[in-house]
């Protein structure tokens, strides 16, 4: 798959550049046993016992299987070390790629702890302090017509709020799923996905939790931790890690900005857009999330309305720890300060703006863990691979597809029509240019300008007919086309890959879910550490 991030690129490769940009070289597997033997010799900056505790409290009463308790107890064990990844809490997953995240976080777990024969947990990090709702208030999904449509919850407040305060309504998420049923067509699996969605609603309190029973669902048999970064438990114990990063705030800006110099130096775009004096922080007022910026010891909102010293924005941390959250910049420090990570799975846009942090990690006391790429998966039923092999189209031909379409269209037109058209308007304005000098020379007046308008209402004639016989061979090629559209819907909706767009419910209402067990359990291919692993399932 063509991927847009050209950093990413550069990651999978450019072996200088991955091993410049971050910490560990990610494609050399000596690079597991050197982090391994760094977190061992790490100072931890959080009580191992009390993250536990905390996990555990999240976890509690819905989220403990016994797997899930049995790695609890295992991440108390000062020897083990975690596998990370996570994402905004989309409605029920989120897009299929959230699920592939997950995948890749239990296999690479599983992978490194028989390669190292130490506790190796899974982890998934659910970005609860995020307040951005348009990422998270909607679905995709395939209606009767297999056409791509989005189902979206309305929401009321509009205020930029962590995604974790807000409240599910179980009526409106009720009424929602039965909207969502009739867009899908009927199929075996409808009734036990709305069945089991309902469920899920039963007593749940916010967003974050919805999204943390569906993935407790589906990965809790296979021990996956989960974390709300906007848990108030967690944040009490984030307290003096929230403190470093207002002391060091100036110095983690610097490294930042360092990096991205050295991005901009060979010609790649910096992927996180960074103000002045930004303190990559942000701080609740009025009940909406402000980024705060920080200038010669003065801390402020950004619309300037409230303002700390350094002191009393320390007090506030000690005082009401839930007020701050991280951005994109502090919430990969936050989240090692954490964890004794040794592998951070990402997607390529995470990939992008970790090359940012490097050195940012040091002002801190921390070390970036390894990146690793999740794996990419491309759902196929026998019809999506006919209709591939009615167009010759090979299994690394699955991006772009409307590209393809068009180039495809302009196959199927006689070779020589523009050629034709283009040669009767050339003699046609020919005699008409002749015809006008003619008239103009016998009788004046203002034959030239009528003339010249009247040329180009047959120049338009001329297009008008050539746009008509293109269209009437759409037309008659209006079966291979609907084909081709059914083939972009399922492959490449909305010009993106499959797993960007559809939730996974689009999945279970076709497939049924017995994929995830499949993915998770086949031997057919590993995590490999190279970012090349791209499964197809058919």
């Amino acid at each position: 798959m063509t991927k847009k991030s050209s950093i990413f690129d550069e990651f999978l490769h450019d072996r200088e550049f991955a091993g410049s940009f971050y910490q560990y070289h990610p494609w050399q597997e000596e690079s597991i046993y050197e982090r391994a033997r760094d977190l061992k010799t790490s100072k931890p900056a959080v009580s191992r016992q009390e993250l536990v505790r905390v996990l555990r409290s999240y976890h509690q009463p819905d989220l403990l299987h016994p797997e899930v308790e049995r790695n609890l107890n295992r991440l108390a064990k000062e020897d083990s070390m975690v596998v990370i990844g996570g994402q905004q809490a989309g409605l029920l997953g989120g897009p299929l790629y959230t699920f592939y995240k997950a995948i890749t976080i239990i296999r690479l777990a599983k992978q490194a702890e028989e390669q190292l024969g130490q506790p190796v947990i899974p982890v998934f990090w659910i970005a609860g302090e995020d307040h951005d709702l348009e990422e998270v208030n909607h679905v995709w999904v395939q209606n009767g017509e297999k056409e791509p449509v989005k189902h979206r919850f309305a929401v009321k407040d509009q205020r930029k709020i962590p995604i974790s305060r807000r409240r599910l309504d179980e009526k409106q998420y009720r009424d929602w799923l039965d909207q969502l049923a009739k867009i899908l067509p009927d199929r075996p699996y409808k009734e036990e996905w709305l069945a089991q969605c309902q469920k899920w609603g039963i007593g749940t309190r916010s967003w974050t939790r919805l999204f943390a029973k569906v993935f407790h669902h589906f990965f809790g048999p296979y021990g996956l931790l989960l974390v709300d970064s906007h848990d108030e438990n967690l944040r009490r114990l984030e307290v003096p890690v929230f403190k470093s990063m207002i002391r060091q705030s100036q110095a983690i800006a610097r490294a930042v900005q360092n990096a991205s110099g050295r991005l901009a130096a060979r010609g790649l775009e910096v992927p996180v857009d960074l103000k002045e004096d930004q303190g990559n922080l942000f701080i609740q007022v009025d009940d909406e999330r402000q980024l705060l910026f920080q200038k010669g010891g003065q801390w402020t909102t950004k619309d300037g309305l409230k303002k700390w010293s350094e002191d009393e924005l320390m007090s506030l941390v000690e005082q009401e720890p839930a007020l701050f959250s991280n951005n994109v910049i502090t919430r990969p420090l936050m989240q090692e300060a954490l964890f004794p990570t040794l592998y951070f799975v990402a997607g390529p846009g995470e990939i992008a703006y970790w090359s940012l942090l490097k050195e940012a990690f040091y002002e801190l006391g921390l070390k970036m863990p390894i990146v690793i790429p999740r794996v990419f998966v491309t759902m196929m039923d026998p019809a999506l691979e006919k209709r591939m092999d009615e167009f010759a189209l090979g299994l690394e031909e699955l991006d772009n597809l409307n590209q393809k379409k068009l180039k495809w269209i302009d196959e199927q037109q006689p070779p020589d029509l523009t050629d034709r058209f283009q040669e009767a308007a050339d003699a046609i304005i020919g005699h008409h240019e002749q015809l006008v000098g003619y008239l103009h020379q016998t009788i004046g007046m203002n034959m030239r300008e009528i003339g010249k308008k009247n040329e180009e209402k047959i120049k338009a004639q001329i297009d008008y007919l050539h746009r008509f016989a293109k269209k009437s061979l759409e037309e008659k090629h209006r079966a291979s086309l609907r084909k081709w559209d059914e083939l972009i819907h399922g492959i490449y909706p909305n010009d993106k890959p499959q797993e960007r767009v559809y939730n996974m419910i689009w999945a279970w209402n076709e497939h049924g879910m017995d994929w995830v067990d499949f993915l998770l359990r086949a031997p057919s291919y590993e995590v490999r550490l190279d970012g090349s692993v791209h499964v197809l399932l058919i």
